[in-house]
């Protein structure tokens, strides 16, 4: 990072550290007495030296109209357009957006608008209320676009250059923290992804006072989450914020991991210890997915988008850090052993829970509870494997119960193994039961439809029946049949679900 000779409110830098060609556009769509300033993280990463990336954010102040600016930046750039308002921060109550996709990049703009008959006074007012003073740093755009652009002035009220230079990430104040919560949460993330030290009075306000993160919208609490799974090292950022007591105010029962100091004989880390391990490992069997998954199932892995800005990648982070959400829950000595009977389903239930609590959608809490539910059927299968005891109906279950979450059961399954401080045989020996399930999916399946011929509403009219538990247990047997080859069109569909439903009724 360049060392700055004047130290202060004011400093001088070379305005092409800070330029990106986009701005030009920016400029064009200004009124012609307004005025804009880049502010926020763009200044702090060029500072920094960051690499751009993928996922570009940037917010600019405008003395104009904000919307008004957004709307023709979007339609200038064939960016979409969209409103909302940062409640609880009256110095910018609405926020413009635009947004261009542009695969695989992603820009974002926001704009707010700052007012005041002293601009240099508004704009200082603004920086000093921002969370920290890395981001509480501003540059004018037309300095930017100005031949050379060699005496940019950056603005710097809260001195966040000199916490740069010293490597500090610190809150202009925790008054400022206190006013808006989620800034607890970006701070560990920040401090993670800038590889900057946290000042103590941060870390003791966060520990103090992390309670007020339940004053904060759900929405934004999921966001930030969802920010935080998508850094490759998230393990780093989720560990820091259980270590001082904030996953524990987000997610209660993980207050309890403390309680599970042994987890039996296929565990050589306690609770706590083995769900970070896991995550980490995760972390790592993502970044060479290549050698554990098969062509076909690498290809649609992290292409389905969430919330508008996010993958599957981070749900199935997601899905670790929750996978023995419910082990203190159903922690047993049984015959001497310890067990935890039923962890993964109590899991899913405790999952479906903070859904709702943070409005994930039906999308998400659904993926994440089936992958807690789940998580343990990759373990079971190699031990029939192993045992010699798997049959082609297990494989079939398999195929025909969780194919959509195949990849990721097999990736999670790999990171749990070795958090868990699994042999090098033991890995093997579950890569050797993906092979397996895959060469008879190869093999078996590839011709034959894994979902039902017929949906429950026309199993319903076929029959004349009404709705119920008995349409649910007719579907699965259809695709059972399908699995093994004995339907193979919609005509013997109907056969079978009409026939199959006079058995169970001679049976009952």
């Amino acid at each position: 990072m360049e060392t700055f000779f004047e130290k202060g409110i004011k400093h001088t830098a070379h305005g092409l550290n800070f330029y990106m060609t986009y701005f030009d556009d920016v400029a064009r769509v200004l009124p012609r007495e307004a005025y804009c300033f880049v502010v926020g993280g763009w200044v702090r990463d060029r500072l920094l030296g960051e690499p751009v990336g993928f996922h570009v954010d940037v917010d600019l102040l405008v003395t104009c109209n904000p919307s008004e600016v957004a709307q023709r930046l979007a339609e200038r750039i064939g960016g979409s357009y969209f409103e909302f308002e940062k409640r609880g921060l009256l110095r910018r109550p609405t926020v413009a957006t635009v947004v261009l996709k542009l695969p695989p990049y992603r820009y974002r703009f926001d704009f707010a608008q700052i007012k005041g008959k002293n601009l240099e006074r508004a704009l200082v007012e603004d920086l000093l209320s921002r969370d920290f003073t890395a981001n509480a740093m501003a540059v004018s755009i037309d300095d930017l676009l100005s031949l050379g652009a060699k005496q940019t002035i950056i603005y710097d009220p809260a001195h966040g250059v000199e916490d740069l230079e010293q490597g500090l990430l610190r809150p202009v104040s925790l008054k400022n923290l206190e006013e808006d919560p989620i800034r607890l949460l970006r701070g560990f993330r920040l401090a993670v992804e800038k590889r900057l030290s946290l000042t103590q009075d941060f870390l003791d306000f966060a520990e103090q006072r992390g309670d007020l993160l339940r004053k904060a919208s759900p929405e934004r609490i999921t966001l930030e989450l969802l920010r935080i799974l998508r850094h490759t090292e998230s393990h780093r950022i989720l560990k820091d914020l259980y270590r001082h007591g904030l996953l524990q105010v987000l997610f209660p029962d993980t207050g309890r991991w403390k309680e599970v100091r042994h987890q039996g004989e296929h565990h050589i880390y306690p609770l706590e210890e083995h769900v970070f391990k896991v995550l980490e490992a995760l972390e790592g069997v993502l970044r060479e997915r290549e050698k554990y998954l098969p062509a076909e199932f690498l290809e649609g892995l992290g292409k389905r988008e969430v919330h508008g800005e996010f993958s599957d990648l981070e749900l199935l982070k997601l899905s670790a850090l929750f996978h023995d959400l419910a082990k203190p829950h159903t922690f047993e000595i049984r015959e001497g052993k310890v067990t935890f009977y039923n962890h993964d389903k109590v899991g899913a239930e405790l999952v479906k829970g903070y859904g709702k609590l943070y409005r994930w959608g039906e999308e998400v809490t659904t993926f994440v509870a089936r992958m807690v539910a789940e998580h343990l059927r990759p373990f079971y299968l190699q031990q029939s494997l192993r045992t010699g005891q798997l049959t082609d109906r297990g494989r079939l279950n398999f195929w025909r119960e969780c194919e959509d979450i195949a990849p990721y059961l097999f990736l999670h399954a790999l990171a749990d193994a070795i958090g868990s401080g699994d042999t090098e045989e033991e890995l093997q020996e579950l890569l050797r039961t993906f092979q397996d399930l895959t060469d008879y999916r190869r093999r078996e399946l590839s011709k034959r439809p894994v979902k039902a011929l017929l949906g429950g509403e026309e199993i319903m009219q076929i029959l004349q029946i009404g709705p119920g538990v008995l349409v649910g247990k007719l579907k699965k047997a259809l695709e059972e049949a399908q699995l093994e080859g004995r339907v193979r069109n919609r005509e013997e569909a109907v056969r079978f679900v009409t026939e199959h439903y006079k058995s169970l009724q001679e049976g009952a």
